[in-house]
C-alpha cells in the first residue's frame, strides 16, 4: 500500500494497469536524467492527492477504470486537484496526462476544457523511442514550477524568467503572455504554468523548437543533422535560455529572424526569401555545402514556415512543411492565444480530410482550383 512517505519527493504515476505501470516506471528510471516513478492504482492515488501528498507531480492516466468499483477518470481526478490547489488545500505541483491515444480521442479528442486540465501531454506508446526526450520534459515541467513558485504571488521578474534583457523583453515577447501570466500567478501557481508550457513553450510561436528551425532556415533535414554543429554556430545566439530550457531545445522566433537579416548575403526577410536562396545564403555565410530541403509533391510552394497541423497530429506525427501561400487555414477547437502561430494543413493533406471542419472552405476551393 502506498502512502504519503513513499511518494515525497516523487513523481506517483496514477494507472488502473499495475504489470504496465511497472515498465513505464522502470524505463523512466533508466532515462538519461532518471525519474522516482511510484506507483498508484486510482483509488489510492486519488486519497493521497487529494489530502495533501506532496509528489514532485502526477504522470495520470485517462481511463482508471481497470480497478474494480472505480468509476471516475483522470480527468475527473485532475479536475479535483486543480480545484484544490486553487483554494490552498494541496500543494500546487504539475499534472501530466500519460496515455495512449485510443482513450485519448474517446475521451478528450474535441474538448479543449478537459485537454487544458494537463500541463503536458505524453503518448504512452511513444516511450521505447522518446524515453529521454520525455524525461526531459517532464523534469522541465516540474521546473517551471519551481520557478514560478520561487516568485512572491503575483510579482514576476520577466528578465529572470526569460533570460533575457529589456530589449530581448520588448522584441522576442509578447505583451499578451506577460499579462496572461502576471494574472494567473496572482491566482494559482498552476493556472500561470499551464499558460507558461502550454503557450509559450510548447507549440510553435514566439518559440520553435529544432525541427521548425531547420525548415524555416530551409534545409534539408540530413544536411541540418550533419552540419548541426557549423549551423549551431548561428542559431546559439538566439536560443532560448530562460525557465524550463532544458523542457526540449527552443529558439525564439524573432531572434532567428533578426540573426538572417545580419547575414551579409540576405537581401530580403527569411519568409520572403526561396528555400534555394536560403540554404545558398548559410552555406556561403557558414562556409559549408548545406543542401536546401525539398518540399513534399502534397505540399507545393518554396517558402515553407509553418509545419501542417493534419500530418502532425498522426501518429506517429509527421512534421511536413507548408508554404502558408499553398496552406489551408484551420480553425482550431479552442482560441489560439496572438502569440501562437496559426494552423495550417497542406493543401495535399486536407483534400484527403476534406471531411474536417476545422478546414477554411473557401482556402479548400481556392487552392483546389489552382492546382488542377
Amino acid at each position: 500500500m502506498v502512502d504519503r512517505g513513499d511518494v515525497e519527493g516523487k513523481w506517483l504515476f496514477v494507472d488502473d494497469d499495475d504489470a504496465s505501470a511497472a515498465s513505464y516506471r522502470d524505463a523512466f528510471a533508466q532515462a538519461f536524467e532518471p525519474l522516482e516513478i511510484v506507483v498508484a492504482r486510482p483509488s489510492a492515488g486519488r486519497e493521497l492527492l487529494l489530502t495533501g501528498a506532496h509528489p514532485q507531480g502526477v504522470l495520470m492516466d485517462v481511463e482508471l477504470s481497470g480497478e474494480a468499483g472505480e468509476h471516475g477518470t483522470g480527468l475527473g481526478l485532475a479536475q479535483d486537484i486543480r480545484a484544490l490547489q486553487k483554494s490552498g488545500g494541496i500543494p500546487e505541483y504539475p499534472v501530466i496526462r500519460f496515455a495512449n491515444i485510443q482513450p485519448i480521442q474517446r475521451n478528450v479528442s474535441g474538448d479543449p476544457a478537459s485537454d487544458d486540465l494537463f500541463d503536458d501531454k505524453i503518448n504512452k506508446a511513444e516511450v521505447g523511442v522518446r524515453r529521454d526526450e520525455f524525461a526531459r520534459r517532464i523534469v522541465g515541467v516540474r521546473t517551471v514550477y519551481e520557478g514560478l513558485l520561487a516568485f512572491d504571488r503575483g510579482k514576476l521578474d520577466f528578465k529572470q524568467l526569460f533570460n533575457v534583457d529589456d530589449q530581448g523583453i520588448e522584441e522576442w515577447l509578447h505583451p499578451g503572455l506577460l499579462a496572461r501570466l502576471e494574472d494567473g500567478h496572482s491566482h494559482a501557481t498552476h493556472v500561470a504554468a499551464g499558460a507558461f508550457i502550454r503557450s509559450f513553450l510548447g507549440p510553435p510561436g514566439l518559440l520553435v523548437n529544432q525541427h521548425l528551425l531547420i525548415t524555416r532556415l530551409g534545409i534539408d533535414p540530413e544536411s541540418a543533422k550533419k552540419n548541426w554543429d557549423t549551423i549551431a554556430t548561428l542559431a546559439n545566439g538566439f536560443a532560448y535560455a530562460g525557465l524550463g530550457y532544458g523542457f526540449s531545445p527552443r529558439w525564439w522566433a524573432r531572434g532567428l529572424e533578426l540573426a538572417w537579416m545580419s547575414l551579409k548575403s540576405a537581401e530580403s526577410p527569411l519568409a520572403a526569401t526561396p528555400l534555394g536562396e536560403r540554404a545558398a545564403v548559410l552555406s556561403k555565410e557558414l562556409g559549408v555545402e548545406l543542401t536546401a530541403l525539398k518540399m513534399p509533391p502534397m505540399s507545393p510552394g518554396d517558402r515553407p514556415w509553418r509545419w501542417c497541423q493534419l500530418s502532425s497530429e498522426q501518429n506517429p506525427p509527421e512534421f511536413m512543411p507548408v508554404d502558408p501561400k499553398y496552406g489551408v487555414r484551420i480553425t482550431p477547437r479552442a482560441d489560439l492565444a496572438p502569440w501562437v502561430d496559426p494552423l495550417y494543413a497542406s493543401i495535399g493533406v486536407a483534400l484527403r480530410n476534406k471531411d474536417d471542419r476545422r478546414l477554411n472552405r473557401r482556402d479548400l476551393d481556392r487552392l483546389a482550383a489552382e492546382l488542377r
